[in-house]
This record gives C-alpha cells, structure tokens and sequence, in this order.
C-alpha cells in the first residue's frame, strides 16, 4: 500500500455517540464481515461491542495501535470537515496519521479543514480519489423500500434474510403500490437527497422525518382525487401541478398513518415553498429539485452552493423554481408569489429584462 500498510483494520462501531443503531451489533459485525469477505488483508475488529459503553475515536486509536502496531486512521472528508465536533479531536490526530478521502461537491470545505488540522499537526495524507458520494444512512433507509442498489449482494441477502431495517417497509410497499413506477425512482432519489443534504449541511434533524416526509411528497402524483373525497386541497390548486402536494398530505395522514405535524408540513409545501419554512419544509423542497436525475442548466451549481451554504442554496433554488416558471409563461401559484417574496427572490425589473 501507498503509506505502508499491510492490511486494513475494519472496526463495526459498537454504541456510535453520533447515531442510532436499528440493527444489533452481531448482526452489523456479521454483514461487515460479509463486505470484506472478498477483500485481501483485511480484519474485523470487534472490539467496540464489548462492554456496550460509547467509544470514542481519541481511546479507540491507542488501543488499536497498541494491538496491530503503527496505524492509519481512514476517514472520509466529511469527517475531517466535521472533526471539530468529535471528543478531544486534537488526542484524535495525535493518536495516528490520518488518511482522508475527499467528498464530492465539498472540495472547498475539505480544503479548509485539512489546512486547518494540518496547522495543529495533523499528520494527514489528502488521497487523490473521490469515492462516490454514498451514505450508509441513505443505503439503510432504501433498505427500507427493499432498494439495495447500495449494498453488496451478500449483505443484502443478509439483510432479507433476517428481516433487518423493515420499520418503514409496509409504507414503502403500500407507497410503491400506488404510485407509477418512475415517479417511485424519483421519490428513492429524493430520499437519498434529502438525507444526504441533512447530514453535509450539518441540519440535524431527525432522520426518520426526513425519510417519511421524502418518501411520501409525491404519495399522489398522478393520483386522481374522487369526488366525494373530503380532500383538504385549496380549490384554486385543484386541476393544478400543485394540488398533489396539498392531496398528498392529506393521503400520507388518511391512507398512511402519519401524524407527525412536522412531516406533514414539509409535504404539504413542497412545490410552492411557502412563507417561515422550517429546515426540514426547505429541505424537502430542495431534494425534490436537486435529486441525482436532475439535469436542468445551473442543477450542479445549485447542488453546489447548497452544501457549502445551506440557506443560500435553499433561496436560489427557490428563486430559480420561480424564474422558471416566469420564463415559460406559466400560471404562478399564490402561495409561490407569497414565498418568494417573503424570501426576497422576486426577480428584479433588470432581470426580468
């Protein structure tokens, strides 16, 4: 290997400070075991399951160098860029060197913060390959609606097999049921977005409703609301692009059973925006808009300034949804006039020339 290395320490965290596990610790060593089956010179370390405490990266690193000899702590970019957050970063990156990966679309964020622990002695090797921007959070939730594109094939007979990360999964079955099949590739994509956004933009919010309320934003596209349907829907959405968001917070509570305020919010608005949006309202929002399949001009910029900058991506996404519709001649919705005016992205005289 590049810095001398003789094989690659896989350690399963065993009770992480920063998430919550859903499987149990056996059966994450198990399927780690399965990942690494194919790969030379590799071990798994089983260490953090002993004991069922918090372990920290600063008493982890001393233990596993005392234990292999000289190591090499590997991370991804976005741990580096968020290493100040960890317990006593400072014991963390005198403990071994580090080798860090960089993240796509967060190049001037892991610039910086490599600059930044190098010039507090950081022992840190930048790799040159980006690997692909895949989230353990995001291949868990697809799990969930039984898409296990992200996750090698052994694991994921593993997962079948045992039942595991199913919480969610009569909802997915029910929702796939229901909804044509290229909008269900969407809705998965959004999904990864949305939950991808949370964690680069360092939102913080609660990872199931940010699932549910990706999951479910496009229950009734293309569903036909029936007549006697006491639908909640504005009348001057009805017949609209718009009246399925309105629809589909009204089947996510009646035909899907939630009744999380927050969850149902963010569907209810997420075309339109809508005035004071809370973070998981502009997220659900800017998902739907920036989902991997997105190609319209100025997608990867937008995808760009909304991880570095989370509120300012948020109000060009919302100014560039409105300009679009200025620029086709379409009917504006009101509610699309009232928050793009209450977030100051009215297009001006000049550019509307």
């Amino acid at each position: 290997m590049e810095l001398g290395c003789d094989r690659v320490v896989f350690v399963p965290s065993g009770n992480p400070p920063h998430k919550r596990c859903t499987a149990d610790f056996s059966d994450r060593e198990a399927m780690l075991r399965l990942a690494a089956a194919e790969l030379p010179n590799t071990v798994v370390d089983t260490s953090e399951g002993e004991g069922g405490e918090v372990h920290y990266s600063k008493d982890m690193l001393p233990r596993l160098t005392e234990k292999y000899g000289d190591c090499v702590f590997v991370i991804g970019g976005d741990s580096l860029i968020d290493m100040d957050k960890w317990r006593d970063p400072d014991k963390v990156i005198a403990a071994a060197p580090i080798l860090a990966f960089p993240r796509k679309d967060r190049d001037g964020e892991f610039a910086r913060a490599l600059a930044y622990w190098r010039s507090r002695g950081a022992r840190i090797h930048a790799d040159g390959f980006t690997p692909d921007g895949v989230s353990s959070t995001a291949a868990r939730y697809l799990a969930e609606m039984r898409d296990y594109s992200l996750i090698a094939p052994s694991v994921a007979r593993y997962i079948a097999d045992r039942g595991l990360y199913c919480e969610y999964a009569p909802l997915a079955d029910k929702l796939a049921s229901q909804v044509e099949k290229k909008t269900y590739e969407h809705i998965k994509r959004t999904v990864v977005c949305a939950l991808g956004l949370d964690f680069e933009c360092a939102l913080g919010l609660d990872r199931d409703k940010v699932f549910l309320a990706a999951m479910l934003h496009d229950c009734a596209k293309k569903i036909c609301r029936m007549p006697h349907d006491p639908s909640p829907s504005p009348p001057d959405s009805v017949g609209t692009e718009v009246e399925h968001q309105f629809y589909g917070a009204y089947l996510a509570r009646t035909v899907y059973g939630i009744d999380d305020a927050e969850v149902l919010a963010a569907i209810e608005c997420h075309c339109t925006g809508k005035p004071d949006m809370t973070a998981l309202d502009k997220l659900i929002f800017c998902a739907d808009m920036l989902e991997d399949k997105r190609d319209f001009e100025g997608v990867v910029e937008l995808r760009r300034m909304i991880r570095e900058d989370f509120e300012r991506g948020f109000r060009a996404c919302l100014a560039r949804s409105y300009g679009y519709l200025v620029a086709k001649g379409a009917d504006i919705y009101p509610l699309t006039e009232v928050a793009a005016a209450y977030y100051g992205v009215l297009p001006t005289a000049e550019s509307k020339e």
